[in-house]
């Protein structure tokens, strides 16, 4: 048994999770060591953070890890191609960043010593995690994910010593900047115990490493830029003290994210396996919907309601004005009831992701400046949500037809409408006892914990009744 939990998806999941919440944490922290204003700078900074390598395609290659250590001949020759290829494109950050880095310090809002730190803190951020992809594409789950998420830790540990001493944001960046030097000098050291060959250079295995990872990396680029479209136009717009509370708005809750990870890794596999026989298919893609929509529905409806006492007892109440900005990103999370990408990915066709990703990127892109120029940061991020969700839903009209399947038995309307219902009424019932509480956050706790317990006491009678029986 505890031998079938490493070798499967746990470890990475339990682990990565471990990681994404103490990444949670660390920003719940700094909102009491930081001012707001340096706030926004920090999500600012990290925003393009993100960004730069996926604008350098260098995520290709480092992912591609997991297609070539299935190759039997020439594995090895493959993988340092990868690792070569990833840290090549790295390089072009810095060789194209800093001749740009007066031209960034214009756009994205960030001093000139900032710029220069965020390049070459971009540029080693990719190769500096190939250890633990490679390690994990090996087979060596626990070791990989063991391994990530102290490096992880270290980071936040990190960040969190250097705001209470009150350092300078320079500094903090600074010192990220060694901790990602130091990461993929560490990365080099154990690459080579594992016999990597870096003085070997094959020029025609790295372009093949290239023209497989490139559409991949296109694709995560694109979709990156839908995600991400408001954040990186309201930038611009806004005042950093305001993107801060902006982005603090827009929680990211790291379990509901891993839910959607973990139902496509059983969903693709499953899809692949009967995508032949379309009812069986049906049933698993229905399946999907309705257990996401067994915790993300409720999950909803609560951070609508109780947005105000959440922001402020994880930001304090200097981050009330989040609470507008967390109401309506709570809907956000509904997008993900539809696994938009399973079938093209289960079927080959995953050429279609990068194409609606191309059309709908720079429709996003004009909608949400068009929306920034003339209206306020709440359309914004209205604006922002719709095109996510009309993402999903071409997803999910693609899968119908791919898949010959009627959209209107796609949907499990019965269970998504028994998981709304009773958090519609659980809503209503907290918003009445509001008034009953002296302090909101008294009342989040009091009401949050009884949203949850009658949540899953109202699915009884249903399940009793055969209702929600495929669960």
């Amino acid at each position: 048994m505890l031998n079938k939990l490493r070798e499967g998806h746990w470890p990475i999941f339990l682990l990565s999770s471990f990681s994404a919440i103490a990444n949670l944490f660390l920003p719940i922290v700094l909102t009491r060591l930081l001012t707001p204003e340096d706030i926004g700078i920090y999500k600012i900074f990290f925003l393009y953070l993100g960004l730069l390598p996926f604008v350098f395609l260098t995520g290709g290659p480092l992912h591609s890890v997991y297609y070539w250590v299935g190759r039997k001949e020439n594995r090895d020759s493959y993988l340092i191609s990868a690792f070569q290829l990833t840290c090549i494109l790295s390089l072009l950050i810095v060789l194209i960043g800093l001749p740009l880095s007066y031209v960034m310090t214009n756009s994205l809002g960030l001093s000139l010593d900032l710029v220069v730190l965020l390049i070459f803190s971009a540029a080693l951020w990719v190769p500096s995690s190939f250890y633990k992809e490679y390690m994990i594409a090996m087979g060596a789950t626990v070791w990989g994910s063991i391994f990530g998420t102290l490096i992880e830790m270290i980071k936040v540990v990190l960040f969190i010593g250097l705001a209470f001493y009150d350092f300078s944001l320079v500094t903090i960046f600074f010192s990220f900047l060694i901790y990602v030097a130091l990461k993929f000098i560490l990365t080099i050291f154990l690459l080579k115990r594992e016999k990597f060959h870096f003085t070997i250079f094959d020029l025609s295995k790295i372009k093949e490493v290239f023209w497989y990872s490139a559409p991949i990396a296109s694709a995560g680029l694109l979709t990156f830029l839908v995600e991400k479209m408001d954040q990186i136009v309201l930038t611009k717009y806004l005042a950093t003290d305001d993107f801060a509370f902006y982005s603090m708005g827009c929680l990211i809750i790291p379990p509901l994210y891993m839910l959607e990870v973990s139902i496509t890794k059983v969903l693709i596999p499953k899809l692949s396996e009967f995508q032949q026989n379309s009812k069986i298919a049906l049933e698993y893609f229905r399946k999907a919907i309705s257990d996401s929509g067994l915790l993300l529905i409720p999950a909803s409806a609560g951070l609508f309601i109780f947005a105000t006492p959440i922001v402020e007892l994880l930001y304090t109440e200097a981050y009330t004005e989040s609470s507008i900005y967390l109401k309506i990103f709570s809907f956000s999370y509904l997008v993900f009831l539809i696994p938009y990408d399973c079938v093209p990915r289960a079927t080959g066709k995953t050429k279609w992701i990068f194409q609606m990703s191309a059309v709908l990127s720079p429709l996003s892109l004009i909608a949400v400046l068009l929306t920034a120029s003339y209206s306020n940061a709440v359309n914004v991020l209205i604006v922002s949500i719709i095109f996510k969700a009309l993402f999903r839903l071409a997803g999910l009209a693609y899968s119908c037809k791919v898949m010959d399947w009627n959209i209107l038995e796609v949907i499990p309307i019965k269970k998504l409408g028994i998981f709304t219902i009773s958090s519609i009424i659980l809503s209503f019932l907290s918003l009445s006892l509001e008034s009953s509480f002296e302090s909101k956050i008294w009342w989040f706790f009091t009401c949050g914990t009884g949203f949850f317990l009658l949540y899953f006491v109202f699915l009884i009678y249903p399940l009793k009744k055969g209702y929600l029986s495929d669960i």
